[in-house]
C-alpha cells in the first residue's frame, strides 16, 4: 500500500464517525497480538491544554534519555504527526504499512480513530519505546486509549464544557468520564479545576488508591509573557522558559513539571524539555509582514484563553478575524467570547463538510455581536481579503481560529500567495 492510499483508507473510515467504547478496540488489539500490553503510559486527559501537555511531557522524557512515543490527535497539519517517536513523526512508509496491516485486520467495525490508535500502538512496540504519553481523544473512561493497563501517570488538564452529547451536561459527568483513566497504583496529577471537576478527581483516586497530586497556582511567580518566549518560576523551579505563548500554557508547563516530579525526571532533562516543546496551530505565528497567527480555540474554555492571549499581546493593534467553525461545537460561547474585539470578521466554511457551520451561517451568529462581519465563499477569498485590509494600516493583525480543521488550508494559502515575496506594506521580505 502506498502512502496516498493509506491516507483513502483512512478516509474511508471517517464515515463510521464517532463511537465511544472499548469492545472494538481491544478485539482489534487481540487480532494484532496486543502491542499495547506491558507499555507503560502517561495518560493525558482534558478538555483543554492535552496536546501542549503532553508536548511537554514527552518531550521531558527524551531529554532524560528515554525513548518515549507520543500519540496525540487529531493531526492538524500530517496525518502522520499524531504518531511520533522522540519527536521524530512516523514515516510515509511505516505509516502505509501500518495502515494496511492494521485495517486490514480490522473486521471489527472500528472506526479510524480507534485504528490510528492501533497503529500507534504497533509503531510504539515496534521502535522498543520505554514508555509514552498518550492523548485521549475524547473523555477518558470509553475512549480508544483506555485500554492501557499499565499507566504511571494519569493527568488531567483543566475540565470545561465540551463534546456534551458524548460527555454529559454537567461538569461533574464530565470529569467522571476524564477520571476513567485512573488507574489503581498510578499517580493522578491535575490542573486546576473547577470545585465540581477537583471532587469528582480526587474521589476517583481514592476510589482506586492512587496518589493525587494538583498544581498549585499559588506557586507560580514571576511570570513574564512575550511573543517569543514566556518565563516563569514554580515552587523550587526559577528561570524556567517555554516557546509557547500564553498564560495558560504556563499552568500546562506546571502541569508537566509536577509529573517530571512524579516520574523523578532530573531538573536538566526538564528545563530542556520545557524549552524544546514547540507546536503547531496554537497561537502560532505565521507570518510577520502583516503579523498572522493561526490557533486551534474551538470551546468556550479555549476561547476565554485566547481571548487573554489578544489582550496581552495585541494591545492597540487591529485585528482581523479568520473564523470557521464545527456545527456540533458551542459557536455562540466562542463568538460572544471573542468578536468584540476585532475591527472585522471574515467567516468561512471549514474543509469537514459533514460537521461545519455555513459562512453564512456563522455571520448570522457573529453579527449579534460584531457588525463587523462579511461571509466568504473560500479560506482562500478571506485570506486575500484579510491580506489586503492590513495593508491600509501597519497596526494590524491577522488572527484565524474557530477549528483545527481549516488551518492547514489558511497556512497552505498564505504560503503559496503569489506577492508573499512582498508583503502587503510593500517592503520587500
Amino acid at each position: 500500500m502506498k502512502f496516498d492510499e493509506a491516507l483513502e483508507a483512512l478516509t474511508q473510515l471517517n464515515k463510521r464517525g464517532i463511537h465511544p467504547g472499548l469492545e472494538g478496540i481491544k478485539k482489534l488489539l487481540a487480532a494484532l497480538g496486543n502491542p499495547e500490553s506491558g507499555l507503560k503510559v502517561v495518560h493525558v486527559v482534558g478538555t483543554n491544554g492535552k496536546g501542549s501537555t503532553a508536548l511537554f511531557i514527552s518531550e521531558m522524557l527524551k531529554a532524560s534519555g528515554k525513548r518515549c512515543g507520543l500519540y496525540s490527535s487529531p493531526a492538524v497539519f500530517d496525518d502522520r504527526e499524531i504518531i511520533k517517536v522522540n519527536g521524530r513523526a512516523i514515516s510515509k512508509a511505516d505509516y502505509a504499512r501500518l495502515v494496511e496491516a492494521v485495517a486490514g485486520a480490522n473486521t471489527f467495525g472500528c472506526t479510524r480513530f480507534e485504528v490510528e490508535t492501533a497503529m500507534a500502538f504497533v509503531y510504539f512496540k515496534e521502535r522498543g519505546c520505554d514508555i509514552a504519553v498518550i492523548e485521549a481523544g475524547m473523555g477518558g473512561l470509553m475512549d480508544a486509549t483506555n485500554v492501557v493497563t499499565d499507566t504511571v501517570a494519569a493527568v488531567i488538564t483543566p475540565i470545561g464544557m465540551d463534546h456534551r452529547d458524548y460527555l454529559g451536561e454537567t461538569v461533574a459527568e464530565i470529569a467522571t468520564q476524564k477520571a476513567g483513566v485512573i488507574k489503581p497504583g498510578c499517580v493522578v496529577v491535575t490542573a486546576p479545576q473547577v470545585p465540581e471537576a477537583m471532587e469528582v478527581i480526587k474521589a476517583k483516586a481514592a476510589e482506586v488508591g492512587a496518589e493525587c497530586v494538583a498544581v498549585d497556582s499559588g506557586a507560580v511567580s514571576k511570570v513574564k509573557l512575550g511573543l517569543n518566549k514566556t518565563s516563569f518560576a514554580y515552587k523550587k523551579f526559577s528561570g524556567l522558559e517555554i516557546n509557547l505563548r500564553g498564560q495558560f500554557q504556563v499552568v500546562n508547563a506546571c502541569v508537566a513539571l509536577e509529573v517530571a516530579g512524579a516520574l523523578s525526571l532530573a531538573e536538566k532533562a526538564v528545563r530542556k524539555g520545557l524549552t524544546e516543546a514547540r507546536e503547531s496551530g496554537r497561537f502560532e505565528k505565521i507570518c510577520d509582514k502583516p503579523l498572522f497567527y493561526i490557533d486551534g480555540a474551538h470551546n468556550e474554555p479555549a476561547s476565554i484563553a485566547l481571548r487573554e492571549c489578544i489582550k496581552t499581546y495585541f494591545t492597540k493593534k487591529k485585528i482581523i478575524y479568520i473564523m470557521g467553525m464545527l456545527r456540533d461545537k458551542d459557536v455562540t460561547s466562542v463568538i460572544r467570547n471573542t468578536v468584540d474585539l476585532a475591527e472585522c470578521v471574515f467567516t468561512v466554511a471549514t474543509p469537514n463538510a459533514a460537521r461545519t457551520l455555513s459562512a453564512y451561517e456563522l455571520a448570522d451568529v457573529v453579527r449579534k455581536f460584531n457588525p463587523m462581519v462579511t461571509s466568504v465563499d473560500s479560506i482562500e477569498e478571506a485570506v486575500e481579503m484579510a491580506f489586503m485590509m492590513a495593508s491600509q494600516d501597519k497596526d494590524t493583525v491577522i488572527l484565524a481560529f474557530g477549528s483545527l480543521s481549516h488551518l492547514k488550508r489558511i497556512r497552505e494559502t498564505v504560503d503559496n500567495r503569489k506577492s508573499f515575496k512582498i508583503d502587503c506594506h510593500g517592503a520587500k521580505r
